[in-house]
């Protein structure tokens, strides 16, 4: 029995290749200088600038305050939260501390609880968003608790650990988060979305666009958009008709009926929704972990924030 196999050409297999996949992905990246990036990670996690200014800071916190003055300054409180965020305990942290008075010049060191306490205290808060009629994307993730036992289950109904949702605005120019919200209980993302636009606006923010998944196909975020005259950049619902109480909404849902969802989406620079909120959740839980070691709500929602915090202090 003879069998004849028909013979392929390479060329052949790459168009097949090709009509399958794409184009090959081009790489455009500059290594050097992410390569750079990544060495001012390491440099951030023990900068020390703030030993330099600790007489000075301490002055400036102590002035006009009433009752017992502060011993250490919010530099080195922030420093120690970047350590806890990094998954190390507030003993260790305590230990570090005291290393750093012996090879660094600190001028002093915390005991844990001190630590402990002024760090689930720190004000943290991101940086002014750089540039004007920002493109904004939203979306929500969550950082699990590891800790926390019976009592945490019990309160939030939860049969396994406690999940602490994250629901950010993430700026797909410079790909860092603008805006955030911090949850045990988790809440709707368009109606978080909708606060934190209201807040970046009488901040003095200028908003261009905002944009979402599904989820945020919500009337009362499509009001306020619709309110500030900022373009929408919503998925709307698969069955969503044109005929709604909103017209800004009804605009979007006959433009994606009419064009179809691939189309709209490359006309609107949809896909810019992952680089402005899912590659940050990305960036965020490779360099800190995605796991929480607080076993208070204030802790938990506080380890959160400082990781969110200490992203984008990073990368600017």
């Amino acid at each position: 029995m003879f069998f004849f196999l028909e013979e392929i050409s390479v060329t052949d297999v790459a168009k097949k290749e090709l009509k399958r996949w794409g184009e090959p992905f081009k790489d455009k990246r500059g290594w050097p200088e992410y390569n750079a990036q990544l060495v001012k990670r390491g440099e951030f996690l023990l900068e020390l600038g703030f030993v330099k200014r600790w007489d000075k800071e301490l002055a400036e916190m102590n002035k006009n305050k009433v009752g017992q003055p502060y011993k250490f300054p919010n530099s080195l409180i922030r420093f120690q939260g970047v350590l806890h965020a990094k998954k190390i305990d507030y003993r260790g942290i305590k230990g570090i501390t005291i290393k750093l008075v012996e090879i660094a010049s600190l001028p002093a060191y915390n005991d844990y609880c001190t630590i402990n306490r002024r760090v689930n205290k720190l004000g943290v808060k991101l940086g002014s968003p750089q540039g004007n009629n920002l493109v904004l994307f939203n979306d929500g993730s969550g950082f699990q608790a590891i800790a926390g036992g019976e009592y945490m289950r019990e309160k939030y109904g939860k049969k396994n650990r406690v999940w602490v949702q994250i629901i950010i605005l993430g700026d797909k120019e410079h790909k860092e988060p603008v805006s955030f919200e911090v949850n045990i209980v988790h809440e709707s993302e368009a109606d978080s979305t909708k606060r934190q636009v209201e807040k970046l606006l009488e901040g003095g923010i200028k908003i261009k666009a905002v944009g979402g998944d599904g989820s945020m196909d919500e009337m009362g975020l499509w009001d306020c958009l619709q309110q500030h005259k900022i373009r929408p950049i919503i998925k709307p619902d698969k069955n969503a008709r044109e005929d709604s109480e909103n017209e800004l909404r009804n605009k979007v849902v006959k433009e994606r009926n009419e064009l179809g969802y691939k189309d709209w989406a490359k006309k609107n620079k949809y896909g810019f929704r992952w680089v402005a909120t899912e590659g940050i959740f990305s960036a965020i839980k490779r360099i800190f972990g995605e796991q929480l070691a607080a076993k208070t709500e204030i802790g938990l929602i506080q380890e959160a924030k400082i990781k969110i915090w200490a992203y984008q202090a990073i990368k600017r």
